[in-house]
């Protein structure tokens, strides 16, 4: 699915199916824009009428309007899933699922009191992930939601960051720190909160002045603003961190121990300390004992880089005295 926008500057919404475009108009609206389908075909999405946008459902031919109870104001429905529940936003600020005729907002926590709502849903998944981001700390934070409980693509207070989409592997994809990534299996290994790491993320090679992706599915089929494509397996490049582990308290010099892999030749292993390269080997092994900068809940991050500038990473949150 994806827009359009004609002579008179209406925005157009359209389905791409079997070789087959339709379009797909609101009726009445000047912008229509469909974000979500599952496999019986309903699509939602958001459209414009005067100056207030809508949410919307598209089912056997039939639109019916999705506006969040009791709110006046903006209002989008982004995803649904094969169990028909719909995620969205209302007011630009907060996210709601809407379930058999019911809605529950969704806000993501954040970090500091007395800031202002700012939750952005992006998807929803067959198994009930919902994904998003959440403006805190001055930075957006990339989420997912599993279970009654988030998880974060990076630790508090990193630089902007999403999670645009998952699928029914556990694989996600966004924008990030190595930029658009992909990550397999985010919840395969996962600890408890306090002490698991965050994601491996890999970075994902696209066409120049493409935009990073924006959904993924069960195939590993990434689709972004202006292209569909197959990203790299997980027997691509991977990256092993088993020493420091995460939340630990470590002292100087700190034993750091590495080891990455992947079809391509590792050309170097790199370690940075708050975003600041501190050391690095060339090669696929890490194995060294390196003085790091002193401070207390660092954020940590090895990353691999092979021959052809793909990128894997594991970022930690480290205590070094």
């Amino acid at each position: 699915m994806g827009t359009y926008t004609d002579s008179s500057q209406n925005t157009h919404g359209f389905k791409w199916q079997n070789g087959t475009f339709t379009k797909i108009d609101f009726p009445g609206a000047t912008f229509t824009y469909p974000s979500g389908v599952n496999d019986s075909g309903v699509i939602v999405g958001t459209y414009l009428l005067g100056n207030q946008s809508h949410g919307f459902k598209l089912q056997n031919g039939a639109f019916t309007t999705i506006d969040f109870p009791g709110f006046v104001g903006a209002s989008a429905a982004i995803g649904i899933n094969n169990s028909g529940i719909i995620v969205g936003n209302y007011g630009n600020s907060q996210g709601y699922v809407l379930t058999n005729g019911t809605f529950k907002t969704l806000d993501a926590p954040q970090l500091n009191s007395g800031e202002l709502l700012d939750t952005e849903l992006t998807g929803i998944t067959n198994l009930g992930w919902i994904t998003g981001r959440v403006f805190t700390g001055d930075f957006w934070r990339g989420f997912w939601y599993v279970n009654g409980e988030f998880d974060f693509l990076e630790k508090p207070y990193s630089l902007d960051d999403t999670v645009s989409g998952a699928n029914g592997r556990g694989d996600i994809v966004g924008r990030g720190g190595p930029g658009c990534y992909i990550s397999f299996g985010v919840e395969t290994n996962e600890g408890s909160e306090g002490s698991e790491n965050f994601p491996n993320l890999q970075s994902i090679n696209l066409p120049q002045n493409a935009d990073c992706p924006t959904s993924i599915n069960y195939n590993r089929v990434i689709v972004g603003g202006s292209y569909i494509g197959i990203p790299a397996t997980t027997s691509s490049l991977t990256l092993k961190v088993t020493s420091p582990v995460n939340n630990s308290t470590d002292t100087n010099p700190v034993h750091i121990a590495a080891s990455a892999s992947g079809p391509n030749p590792i050309s170097q292993i790199q370690v940075w300390v708050n975003y600041k390269e501190v050391f690095h080997v060339a090669g696929a092994t890490l194995n060294a004992n390196i003085n790091l900068p002193v401070g207390t809940n660092e954020r940590f991050l090895v990353q691999a880089v092979d021959s052809k500038g793909v990128t894997a990473r594991v970022v930690e949150t480290i205590t070094v005295h």
